[in-house]
Order: C-alpha cells, then structure tokens, then sequence
C-alpha cells in the first residue's frame, strides 16, 4: 500500500506541471478569442505529448522499458524545462541563465531529461521565492568531463538562495524528505529526478554553494564569501567512440 501511495503521488506530481501548460493556454485562448501564437501552439503539442508518454509508461509499469537514449542537443532541453517552471510557478523575482554552450550534446532520453531539470530547477525557484528582497538567480551549465576513465557530460544546476537544509541534505533524495509538504509540493520530484538519472546509467549529488545556510563558511551568503545557495550535479555517461556506450 505505501508503494503504490508513492506512485500515484509521483504520478500526480508528474501531471501538474503539463497540465498547469494546457490550463494557462486554455484560459489564454479565451482571452484572446481562439487565437494563439505559433509558438504557444507549440508548446502545447510537446506538453500533450509529455502527458501521452507519460500514460504510455503507465501501462508499461509491469514490465519496465529502459529510456530510450539518443543523442540531443541539451541546450534546447534546458530551454523547455525553464519554459515550463516559468508557467507552472511563474518565476517571478528569479532570473534565469542557460550557460550550456550551443555544442553541448548528451545521450539521454530528451524528455526523461527534461523532467529532471524541471524538477530541480522547480525547486530552486521555490527556495528563491522564500527570499525577502532583491533577484535571485538560476544557472544552468554543462561541461565533459573525464572520471576513472569514463567520459561523462556534468550539467550543473545552481542558485544563490538560502541553501539546503543540513539536516535534509543526506536524504534529499528519499521520497517526501521535502520540508515544504504545502499544495506546491508532494516531497517526490526529487526522488523522481535520481531515479531517472539513475536509469541512464548516471549520478546526481547535491551540495551548498561556499557561504550557504547549511554550508557553515558564512552569514546568509555574506560575510567573506560572494556565493551561496544550492547547486545539483548531474553526471550522464557519454557513448564511447563508435556510438557504442560503456555498460
């Protein structure tokens, strides 16, 4: 009973942030008289199209089906997912940079990735709005790198908000370890996230930025350090030359 508690909440999380998307379009085309712009209409096909394969990984549940990985410009996955926080929490008072660089590729289910990102990022923008003043940031950037061999891409998620929680952080990623259980959260978007790092073969960490709450080196980000806030590393294997990836 309480797995299948924490499915239909993970499923329920899930839906929000695409039918948040239609729900905003819907009351946009009645304001507007039917019409919408070319690229709203767009938006709205790929977010219908998310719910679709969502509904499709629900009735694989019994027999589950490995991501279907290709290669895929990331930039443009970061892009979607900002798209996407942006209608569903409105992001107001949060700035928001994609440094990935117009190269960056990664072999990766595209959509799976793309609900990472808004998952993480969701978050950030939640702890940004519990600042009392001034704009807060959210970064994105990715870089290759090379660990024990192996060629990975690390995409960096990272804010200057009031940090995480030094009494959550060690199970930031266990299923409702969140600390705002209100009508914005269910606790699992996290947990949803490392599972699907997971599935590809990756690693997600989590850790306070120098002069963070829970980092200890500073007062609320001041105070001999410039920096502060959260920052998530998402570590996804490369395929080695040939297209053929390591196991």
């Amino acid at each position: 009973l309480a797995s299948l508690g924490m499915m239909s909440a993970g499923i329920a999380h899930e839906l929000n942030t695409p039918l948040a998307v239609i729900k905003g379009t819907v009351e946009e085309m009645r304001e507007r008289g039917g019409a919408l712009a070319p690229e709203r209409v767009a938006l709205l096909t790929r977010v219908v199209s998310r719910l679709e394969r969502l509904g499709d990984s629900l009735l694989d549940f019994a027999r589950i089906r490995p991501p279907a990985r290709a290669e895929a410009p990331l930039r443009p996955i970061v892009e979607e997912a900002w798209t996407l926080v942006q209608l569903d929490r409105g992001a107001r008072g949060v700035a928001f940079r994609n440094a990935v660089g117009e190269s960056a590729v990664v072999f990766a289910d595209a959509d799976r990735l793309t609900q990472v990102l808004v998952n993480i990022i969701r978050n950030a923008v939640d702890a940004l709005e519990t600042l009392e003043e001034g704009v807060g940031v959210v970064e994105v950037s990715a870089v290759d790198v090379a660990v024990e061999g192996r060629r990975w891409v690390s995409i960096t998620v990272r804010d200057d908000g009031p940090g995480i929680d030094p009494g959550v952080l060690g199970r930031l990623f266990e299923p409702f370890a969140s600390t705002r259980m209100d009508s914005t959260g269910t606790g699992l978007g996290l947990a949803v996230a490392e599972g699907i790092v997971r599935e590809h073969g990756g690693v997600i960490v989590a850790r306070n930025r120098s002069g963070a709450a829970g980092d200890g080196s500073g007062q609320n980000g001041t105070g001999g350090s410039d920096t502060r806030g959260a920052e998530f590393e998402i570590l996804l294997p490369k395929p080695e030359p040939g297209g053929v990836e390591q196991s």
